[in-house]
């Protein structure tokens, strides 16, 4: 039975009910809803390895740490870094040119750019992500002894108001390992005995879960939390002994669990995107070996996809995904790791530990390349299969809405969706060493709810947003994206019309017919009305060769580019819903 906290630590859900949200990511597929992924299960629990070290030990070259640990400000040397192995190895595979020794390097660009764990846009946007997806935790990595209390406490900051809004976000918790018992004395004495933003703490079995080694923890640490050692590899491991309380955060497949109550009761199972460059064991890795240099796969998941196989049978309480934004890793040339990409080096040669570029990597977090979003719509695909999601139920009555500005008549329609308030959030704040600053002030018109109608020979759509909406005639403001579920004729990312690239006049706009790619051509002119904050748009089912049964999937944007690129929905002005999700409506099934 759930003990009380674990039943608050699962009543923390996304308000915006995105289980219920559709979409198929970039690679075509699409996720799973109530049918297939069966119905909620308040007893599961998904954490996210979690990273916040990005600063805090130099750019150019490696430093120690700040007496708060927190990020460095950047020097006027800092002038040649972020080094990106990725871009390195195009230009020169044969002698990239790496930073000093031990700097950290990244192993591609992230797609939010190269930033810094206390750039509060960054923050924001990734607690909206991570709820959406389903994960309940994110488990900062403080192994190394370090525990970057302000980039902690900026997070529980933004995460607390953010909450105290409405909006969802995980909750918190840590991983011990190197010196753990002054870690996590100092973890205690300066976050939990304060009692530091207790609201968002990951309880586990009654008390705060912290994932450390409990020896020679005082008693009074052992009584206040719930301990479970971590580290990874499960089989042959001292570390791991029986399993018992252990929490591995990364193992081969087939992988161990730990357990509490029973050895045939998995309470915790480790899910990774991939392993290490020294171990050969990246994303293309599947039945039991890693493909050669010419035949990789990285962008399809399969390791990813055989681990997240194993813990759906296994079915534990908790799944913990390695991981989300882990990115850089330092060069070593010590010989130390005998060998790297499954060849063998010698002392001089450069190796890398942890990440080394797209393949070996384990970030789930969308990058500005080849991966793009692909990882993050896997990781959303497994969480759902694995806490199940809420149907989306069938309406069949309709409406007679008018569009003519007096929105009274959508007061009586039952089909209500939201977006995060708030989302439009301009960003400006440094980046990583020679990167001055990210500015964003695309966010305009904050998309708050969605309402959509069967109006008998039409179907009539709204949107309401925070304040006044402005830029409507500009054409570039506020558009809709509508894909007829079923429909074969040609798609752009799945949406057959688009509605108001190109603006009439007040009272008409244009909708779009997809002819394949992002290439669109006029289907015809469609009512709309817009006053205040409110918009409605009606639009004839003929257009949309729909009959009296459908399921349609939309989308509203505003001021996100047109130039046919879907990752722009992710940071680009406002989506409701976020990302490439979709809303979903089903009439008369």
């Amino acid at each position: 039975m759930l003990s009380m906290c674990n039943r608050a630590n699962a009543q923390i859900v996304s308000s915006s009910k995105a289980d219920t949200w559709e979409a198929i990511d970039g690679l075509g597929r699409k996720l799973p809803d109530a049918q297939k992924a069966g119905k909620p299960r308040k007893d599961r629990f998904v954490g996210l390895f979690y990273f916040v070290w990005h600063g805090a030990h130099g750019y150019d070259k490696h430093m120690t740490t700040l007496p708060d640990e927190g990020v460095r400000p950047k020097s006027p040397e800092d002038v040649n870094s972020p080094y990106d192995i990725t871009r390195l190895l195009k230009e020169n595979p044969e002698n990239p040119a790496y930073g000093p020794e031990p700097a950290f390097h990244y192993w591609s660009e992230p797609y939010f750019g190269y930033y810094l764990p206390d750039d509060e846009w960054i923050i924001r946007k990734h607690a909206q992500m991570l709820s959406d997806a389903g994960v309940d935790v994110i488990i900062f990595d403080i192994t190394n002894g370090a525990i970057y209390q302000p980039q902690v406490l900026k997070i529980a900051e933004v995460y607390t108001r953010l909450r105290a809004e409405g909006i969802s976000t995980p909750s918190v918790s840590f991983m011990i390992n190197s010196n753990s018992v002054s870690t996590a004395n100092r973890l205690y004495e300066q976050f939990y005995k304060k009692g530091l933003y207790s609201s968002l703490w990951f309880r586990w079995k009654g008390r705060p879960l912290l994932l450390c080694n409990p020896e020679g923890l005082s008693e009074e640490i052992v009584d206040f939390f719930t301990l479970r050692q971590s580290w990874a590899w499960t089989k042959g491991q001292e570390w791991f002994a029986d399993g018992k309380d252990k929490w591995p955060w990364l193992d081969h497949t087939p992988q161990g669990y730990g357990w509490h109550e029973s050895p045939d009761r998995p309470e915790q199972m480790p899910v990774c995107i991939a392993e290490h460059p020294i171990s050969n064991i990246g994303r293309s890795f599947h039945d039991g070996k890693e493909p050669d240099s010419q035949h990789l796969r990285s962008k399809e998941g399969l390791y990813f996809k055989e681990q997240w196989e194993r813990a759906l049978e296994a079915d534990p309480e908790f799944i913990f995904i390695t991981g989300w934004n882990e990115w850089v890793a330092m060069r070593f040339t010590n010989g130390a790791a005998g060998g790297m990409l499954g060849k063998p080096i010698k002392k001089e040669d450069t190796f890398f530990v942890d990440l080394y570029n797209e393949e070996y990597s384990r970030d789930a977090e969308p990058e500005n390349g080849e991966l793009a979003d692909h990882y993050y719509w896997q990781m959303v695909d497994g969480i759902r299969r694995f806490k199940g999601v809420r149907e989306v139920i069938p309406v069949k009555k309709s409406f007679p809405i008018i569009v003519d500005g007096d929105f009274g008549d959508w007061t009586s329609v039952s089909s209500v969706y939201y977006d995060d308030k708030g989302d439009t959030f301009h960003r400006k704040h440094p980046g990583w060493g020679r990167i001055k600053e990210y500015v964003n002030t695309t966010g305009r018109n904050d998309i708050v709810e969605a309402r959509i109608a069967d109006s008998g020979s039409s179907v009539s759509f709204y949107v309401k947003t925070a304040e006044p909406i402005i830029g409507w005639e500009s054409g570039q403001a506020m558009n809709l994206f509508i894909q007829v579920e079923g429909e074969k004729s040609p798609q752009w990312e799945n949406y057959q019309y688009m509605v108001n690239r190109n603006p009439g006049n007040e009272n008409s706009t244009s909708i779009e017919r997809c002819t394949g790619g992002w290439n669109w051509k006029v289907e015809g002119e469609v009512s709309y009305a817009v006053k205040g904050n409110e918009l409605e748009i009606q639009v004839p089912k003929r257009i949309l060769k729909i009959g009296s049964d459908y399921i349609l999937n939309f989308k509203w944007t505003d001021n996100v580019p047109l130039d046919g690129n879907p990752m722009h929905f992710l940071d680009k002005g406002d989506a409701a819903p976020n990302a490439r999700f979709n809303y979903q409506f089903i009439y008369g099934k």
